[in-house]
């Protein structure tokens, strides 16, 4: 009886020892902090979801997220689904990265692109992000890109658009962060209709009305310009409109030419080009807005139209 209560200690003792062994292995195989996807061995210090300055990090909060997109950015659309778009912010850093997606929503899809145009609304900032190759990313292109701004600092929630142009195609997008979520895509309030300024202008066959969407215009805020473009009865959806902001008399420049998108006719406008955005200044009561209009296979032509601002 003594050696069976020997033996059954000696086996207990060598189970317990057997569990703590296998415990500190399966600990010591955890990592400590895990990366995933391309930009693990990027090299660029922009850190994946959980490491604090990813998708909308605050002064102070850690990571802040706000959204669908797969860096806890907020999506927008370029070209109806053809390319995503992710606004992130770090605040910290003063940087904003925008990441180009497919039509899923998560795919990097790199782009040939000099310059990705930021626009945010307030506080009212414009400048140019450079592409930043993701890792494999070569040939001139990239899903990535990346700009400083020392109004960046400033921690809300943004609201803008995002533009560049892609082999010779121009796409813009608008985007509005949000505490809880996203808000992508395009609408207009109730005092955002369309307002058609002058009279329609010709160029090689197609008929071109000009204006902005708002019937009250307000200096510190935005206009977001608009134009119709048909040929007979029908819509034209392959030209090329970009505007920009200038001074009562046409020589100072206010705002920067950004491009605009074509959207198709709904019950509640006609096809037109627009979501182009473009800051007013305060003290200001009037402005032109200078439109560029290049045809499908045809020249470019540039119209200036003057509009009061409240």
């Amino acid at each position: 009886m003594k050696s069976s209560q020997l033996t059954f200690s000696s086996v207990t003792a060598l189970l317990s020892i057997s569990l703590m062994v296998g415990c500190g292995d399966k600990a010591a195989q955890q990592p400590a902090t895990q990366q995933s996807g391309t930009e693990a061995d990027s090299g660029h210090g922009h850190p994946h979801e959980g490491e604090g300055t990813h998708g909308h990090p605050h002064e102070g909060e850690g990571s802040h997220s706000h959204g669908a997109g797969p860096h806890d950015g907020t999506l927008a659309d370029w070209g109806g689904g053809k390319y995503h778009v992710e606004f992130t912010v770090d605040h910290n850093k003063k940087e904003a990265t925008v990441y180009v997606l497919g039509g899923d929503e998560k795919t990097p899809e790199p782009i040939t692109a000099e310059t990705l145009l930021l626009t945010i609304k307030k506080p009212k900032l414009q400048f140019d992000l450079l592409p930043v190759p993701m890792d494999g990313e070569s040939g001139g292109k990239s899903s990535r890109f990346v700009g400083t701004h020392d109004g960046l600092a400033t921690v809300m929630e943004y609201e803008g658009t995002m533009s560049a142009e892609v082999d010779g195609t121009p796409y813009a997008g608008n985007f509005k962060e949000e505490a809880h979520g996203h808000a992508a895509g395009h609408s207009h309030g109730e005092d955002d209709a369309l307002v058609w300024e002058g009279e329609a202008k010709e160029l090689d066959g197609l008929t071109i009305k000009l204006g902005h969407h708002g019937k009250h215009l307000h200096a510190g805020e935005e206009v977001e310009p608009a134009v119709s473009i048909t040929r007979g009865s029908e819509a034209v959806s392959d030209a090329k409109v970009f505007n920009a902001l200038f001074s009562a008399d046409g020589k100072t420049e206010l705002a920067r030419e950004v491009a605009t998108v074509y959207e198709p006719t709904t019950e509640e406008e006609p096809a037109h080009y627009a979501q182009g955005a473009l800051p007013i200044p305060k003290g200001v009561n009037s402005v032109v807005i200078r439109f560029r209009v290049v045809p499908s296979g045809g020249d470019a032509a540039t119209f200036d139209v003057p509009v009061t601002v409240e």
